[in-house]
């Protein structure tokens, strides 16, 4: 365990991050290839998705995708939003806080790693299209729309020229997006020593749940389901190292409590002299029974009290007549 973290800092080394990423990306892949082969199934639960939120009156997307869509300058600045700042924030924060918060920066890394595990589960087992790859629906892919503005491809969202391959269409159930966002906003939020730094936390997830919905890239119920994802994961590492806190005193406390015993046991057990006696703390014990600071007891019995009483008599009718008693 020492190899993997920085001795001074206590930071783990560089190659295990690099380490960890590349685990991440191939997992992506991985999510990426099976959805490819159920995108029938991806399709229908976007419309079970959809008319789920119609049920419940919350099908915003539309109207959302249709706004942005009567505004270009608006529309333009959403896609250069959605393909730039999930990539460039994201990692830019965890090193503000690596060099920042150096105390809490493992819990927050975990947090991260854990809720894009998560994420790339459910990409694995609920593949799901996003708005824009509906059919039948009144849906525009804005992202396509205005391809001639910006570096991405007008196939695959977000993904430059030629990487195309790399992309999973039917990642959208839960939005990485919003749940990598509202991590962010956290730490804006949390560490942040600005006000201005604290506003942009509250903000920039709130933006990003707009700006995913109106390039018809996720949904609400999207939104929602990546902001628990992170809450669960969050929970679920702060367990996790309160659990590695309390071994740690344990095996702490154990280990401590071993040699205090054992010097305390030396302690009571003091030398005996050559006729037998103990001594402890200054007192003399012909039975090798231990006192404390000349209270001695023989057997059972304590020679107090009453033995006391005998002594001082026997002492008395030793004195000469008249003479004082010392």
């Amino acid at each position: 365990m020492r190899r993997l973290r920085n001795q001074t800092t206590g930071l783990p080394v560089w190659w295990v991050e690099v380490l960890m990423l590349a685990v991440l990306y191939y997992s992506y892949t991985g999510t990426r290839s099976f959805a490819d082969a159920s995108a029938a199934d991806a399709i229908r639960l976007g419309h079970d998705l959809l008319r789920l939120e119609t049920w419940l009156h919350i099908d915003i997307e539309l109207s959302l995708n249709r706004w942005v869509q009567s505004v270009p300058v608006v529309a333009v600045l959403c896609c250069y939003y959605y393909g730039t700042l999930h990539f460039v924030v994201t990692p830019s924060l965890l090193i503000w806080t690596h060099r920042r918060n150096i105390g809490n920066y493992s819990q927050i890394r975990w947090t991260l790693v854990v809720t894009t595990l998560i994420s790339l589960l459910g990409f694995f087992l609920f593949p799901t299209a996003p708005p824009r790859l509906l059919p039948g629906e009144p849906f525009t892919d804005t992202m396509a729309h205005f391809e001639a503005w910006g570096w991405w491809t007008g196939t695959a969202s977000a993904a430059p020229q030629g990487l195309e391959g790399i992309t999973n269409q039917f990642a959208a159930l839960p939005s990485l997006h919003c749940a990598w966002a509202l991590w962010c906003g956290f730490l804006l939020f949390r560490y942040g020593r600005r006000r201005i730094t604290r506003v942009l936390g509250l903000l920039y997830p709130a933006a990003t749940v707009f700006v995913v919905m109106s390039t018809a890239n996720h949904y609400l119920l999207d939104a929602a389901a990546g902001w628990a994802v992170l809450g669960f994961s969050a929970g679920l590492v702060a367990l996790a190292l309160v659990l590695v806190l309390a071994r740690r005193r344990a095996s702490r406390t154990a280990a401590s409590s071993g040699p205090s015993a054992a010097s305390s046991a030396d302690s009571v057990t003091s030398a005996k002299g050559s006729d037998g006696t103990t001594q402890v703390d200054g007192a003399v014990l012909s039975d090798g029974t231990a006192t404390s600071k000349g209270t001695a007891t023989s057997g059972a019995a304590a020679v107090s009290g009453e033995g006391s009483d005998a002594e001082s008599e026997a002492s008395i009718a030793k004195q000469p007549d008249g003479a004082p008693v010392r």
